[in-house]
């Protein structure tokens, strides 16, 4: 496993007490409000990182946060772990409506307008396909605005995973809402 920066362990978890089969939201959330939000990005589904190790994946994203934010939230198009988005079981409907609940609770409690599209091209998994119209609702619902800070992927539809086979994105901008 991969250790988090020196002072980026995260401060909170969801579900709490974690659970080996399922993420919906993992982040260092205390201290932010409103006024000075985490940098929240929505990714493909949860991998390797949990409340204790880190992944590559969530890495990158808190040396993005440290740049300008007070601290960092990972949330996903679908909650179920696997490091491969191929071998996601078949899509269920009342997971990702309970995925999206969760996505809204931790939205609200750290006062986020706006969220970092980060879910690439979804890793061919037919479950990620039929999860992003959920996700999409809800944020156009609630009001919260995607973005992305590196082009579109290759298809010209979604913006880019934040850590590629190829490498780590710049992740540098210009923002750019979708």
């Amino acid at each position: 496993m991969i250790a988090y920066p020196v002072g980026q362990k995260p401060d909170f978890w969801d579900p709490d007490p974690a659970d080996a089969r399922l993420r919906f939201a993992l982040g260092r959330i205390g201290g932010c409000s409103a006024d000075s939000p985490p940098l929240v990005v929505i990714g493909m589904n949860p991998s390797h990182a949990r409340e204790t190790d880190s992944d590559r994946t969530v890495n990158h994203v808190i040396d993005v946060s440290m740049r300008e934010h007070s601290g960092w939230l990972m949330l996903n198009l679908y909650p179920e772990r696997s490091p491969k988005p191929k071998a996601l079981a078949a899509y269920d409907a009342a997971l990702s409506a309970a995925n999206c609940e969760a996505i809204e609770h931790v939205l609200g409690l750290v006062g986020a307008t706006e969220v970092l599209g980060a879910w690439g091209n979804m890793g061919g998994s037919a479950t990620l396909r039929r999860a992003l119209p959920d996700v999409r609702s809800l944020l156009a619902r609630i009001g919260v605005r995607v973005f992305r800070l590196d082009p579109l992927t290759a298809r010209g539809k979604n913006p880019r995973h934040p850590y590629p086979r190829s490498g780590p994105l710049p992740m540098l901008g210009p923002k750019e809402y979708l």
